[in-house]
């Protein structure tokens, strides 16, 4: 139990740092955040809609936690 937990916790924490190493790739701005336009400059087949979908707070901009729920759930490929 203790061992899986472990694993559990190393895994979440190396996907936020891959998703903290994606948004700063991402953001071309440096504002900390993904826009829809700097998202497409790397994904350029998502759509609006695609994007809405990762933009879970609807504010118009990916953060980290946004970006790590949508590379976790598939939503867009692990940069």
């Amino acid at each position: 139990m203790m061992k899986t937990t472990l694993i559990t916790l190393t895994t979440a924490s190396m996907l936020a740092t891959m998703a903290s190493a994606a948004v700063a790739d991402l953001d071309t701005d440096g504002d900390g955040v993904v826009s829809f336009t700097e998202m497409l400059a790397v994904y350029p087949t998502i759509t609006e809609e695609g994007f809405g979908a990762i933009d879970t707070n609807g504010d118009g901009v990916v953060d980290e936690e946004e970006l790590t729920a949508a590379t976790e759930g598939g939503l867009i490929p692990e940069a």
